[in-house]
């Protein structure tokens, strides 16, 4: 295993943070005599992906940074996107906490247990997330639907329990939408008995009224194959039961650029929410660690948007992967204090008494949409990462830049005790952690501390308690058990119906005399601007001259340029043609001058 510097390593990879465990996850060594006496599910809360590929899937991350594409791309050969499966696994802890052990079917006998669902037509519309000053009381989806008639509009196919090596498929396919059935998904096991859930492909229909959709979020008589539950697992060691802590496990729309980290990852709003109460602050800011990969996604956003192509992007004014820029931002001396401290100041306070409108990070808000100025319109950085980045500023920070660090491609290659940790992040760092209008994979229920039993991990409802009606109408005070304990079907139930019109939605530059390209919703997985192949392919070109091929790497073209029509017509054909957009995956640049040598493409476009 080759040992390089962190920036080397990074550079190559053209990506944004390789940053490890976190100290707080990070156990020590542990003598050969610990004994396992409990057990965790890792990761604490696992991320499956549609896909309409039949047959086609690969297993999420297991790392929480990018490492090689699944074996023939992302895409099977007839162009069908693959499914996502989350992959679980079960970690052996002793008495004090420390990791023992990976649990297998070789040492352990496993029996897995999974309970998804979709609510999501039985819930409430989304209006704004219900915890910003802006918010306005939601009222029920498909009102017509009373009482026990709202169970109708639930997709529930019940708990399926798996166990031994290469076990293949128990089904999610008795649940029913208005009488007609919906596939939620599968689990299968690998070779050693770990879980993988697949979910659905990706389908979206509508049984009520015959109309197309005509909303972003809520169309009344649709249902999707989006779901969540409770993992959970019985554990015999030597015929004795170990306890476990269970886990979840979320279904999501496709990632369209599944290298490419957002400005604020789930992982970052869950360690916001937890600091000081299920996880201890670090004792120092790490350059390596905090500032780094948060300035560097800046940069690596400029694949998925031109307008961050043009301010952050390769040979910009604040290119934070350039090498003399990394060598300024990652000192302490005194003469680059100014230089930090301008780059501090051109970030969004999240406290904010007023809209800010150039502030960093150029994305939308919680609030967008709202008619009167409100400091919400516009995205902020989580309370943790700014303080993290007033500290850098002043020089309260570790000079850990050059600190080497192994070129690790599997989980097989990390410490035991640094696996579970990694697990954990990995899963929640490819997802988005805003803006929550309402998102991508979970939205802003995700930020309070109250759902959470320890880090990252979700309370479980109590089995067999009825779940209360809220009445006809929510707001954020009357949902108090809803943010306390999570049923099957209640992460995701926040989320628009059907995922494709959000997805459809949500794009960039609606203002095109504020700017044509920014603010942006989701560029990191659902892409604004892409590099097309034939631009990437004409860097190749010998018969090109250098102007002609520094034409084409500026070339940018509109990921949704497939579209036709106006906005129903397009959000309605996402819910028929999602599987034929591209997939921006990294490929190596051209050896010339003034080129990167890491590119991201978009491919495998099918229209």
């Amino acid at each position: 295993m080759p040992v390089v510097s962190r920036r080397t390593l990074l550079r190559a990879l053209g990506w944004s943070s390789l940053v490890g465990v976190p100290p707080q996850f990070a156990q020590p060594s542990i003598p050969e005599t610990s004994r396992t006496v409990r057990a965790a599910i890792h990761p604490a809360i696992g991320i499956a992906r549609v896909g309409n590929s039949p047959d086609g899937f690969f297993v999420g991350p297991e790392l929480p940074w990018p490492t090689a594409a699944p074996e023939g791309g992302y895409k099977d050969p007839a162009g069908a996107i693959k499914r996502q499966a989350a992959r679980f696994r079960i970690y052996g802890y002793d008495e004090s906490g420390c990791v023992t052990e990976e649990l297998t079917a070789a040492d352990a006998e496993i029996r897995w247990t999974v309970h998804v669902a979709n609510k999501k037509a039985a819930w409430y519309n989304f209006n704004l997330a219900l915890d910003i000053p802006a918010a306005v009381p939601c009222t029920r989806r498909n009102p017509e639907y009373l009482g026990p008639r709202r169970a109708d509009l639930v997709i529930d196919p019940g708990p399926r329990s798996i166990s031994g090596p290469w076990q293949d498929a128990q089904r999610f396919d008795t649940g029913t939408f208005l009488g007609r059935p919906v596939y939620l998904g599968e689990l299968r096991t690998d070779e050693e008995g770990r879980l993988l859930f697949l979910g659905g492909h990706g389908v979206s229909g509508a049984v009520l009224h015959n109309r197309p959709a005509i909303d972003f979020a809520n169309n009344d008589g649709w249902f999707d194959d989006i779901a969540d539950g409770p993992v959970t697992a019985e554990v015999l060691i030597g015929g004795q039961v170990i306890p476990v802590d269970p886990a979840w496990v979320v279904v999501a729309p496709p990632n369209y650029a599944p290298e490419v980290i957002s400005i604020q990852t789930m992982y970052d709003v869950i360690y916001d929410a937890s600091l000081g109460s299920l996880i201890a602050p670090p004792p120092s800011v790490s350059f390596a660690e905090h500032i780094y990969p948060l300035l560097a996604q800046f940069s690596d956003t400029q694949w998925v948007n031109y307008g961050f192509y043009r301010q952050f992007g390769w040979g910009s004014p604040s290119d934070f992967l350039h090498p003399d820029a990394l060598r300024q931002l990652a000192s302490i001396d005194a003469v680059h204090k100014d230089l930090r401290q301008h780059i501090f100041l051109q970030f969004r306070d999240p406290d904010a008494t007023a809209l800010e409108p150039y502030a960093w990070p150029p994305l939308y808000g919680d609030a967008m949409g709202v008619r009167a100025p409100d400091p919400q319109q516009l995205f902020a950085v989580t309370r943790t990462q700014h303080e993290n980045l007033r500290r850098w500023a002043g020089g309260d920070f570790l000079t850990d830049w050059e600190e080497a660090s192994p070129a690790v491609t599997s989980l097989a290659e990390l410490p035991l005790q640094e696996q579970p940790g990694a697990i954990d992040k990995a899963a929640l760092h490819f997802c988005m952690g805003g803006p929550f209008h309402p998102g991508c994979e979970m939205t802003w229920p995700m930020r309070h501390a109250s759902l959470y039993t320890a880090p990252f991990r979700l309370r479980h409802w109590p089995e067999g308690r009825p779940q209360p009606d809220y009445g006809d109408a929510i707001t954020l005070d009357s949902l108090g058990p809803a943010l306390a304990a999570c049923a099957a079907g209640d992460l995701t139930r926040w989320m628009a119906v059907p995922w494709q019109t959000d997805t459809a939605s949500c794009r960039a530059g609606y203002d095109p005399a504020f700017d044509p390209y920014l603010p942006a919703f989701w560029p990191a997985r659902v892409p604004n601007h892409v590099l097309p192949r034939e631009q990437y392919m004409a860097l190749f070109d010998g018969n090109l001259t250098e102007e002609q091929r520094l034409q084409a790497f500026h070339t940018r073209a509109d990921w949704f340029r497939w579209f036709t029509g106006g906005y129903i017509q397009q959000i309605n054909q996402m819910i028929t043609d999602f599987g034929k957009l591209g997939i921006v995956q990294r490929h190596r640049g051209p050896d010339v001058p003034n080129l990167p040598n890491t590119i991201y493409v978009e491919s495998d476009a099918g229209f």
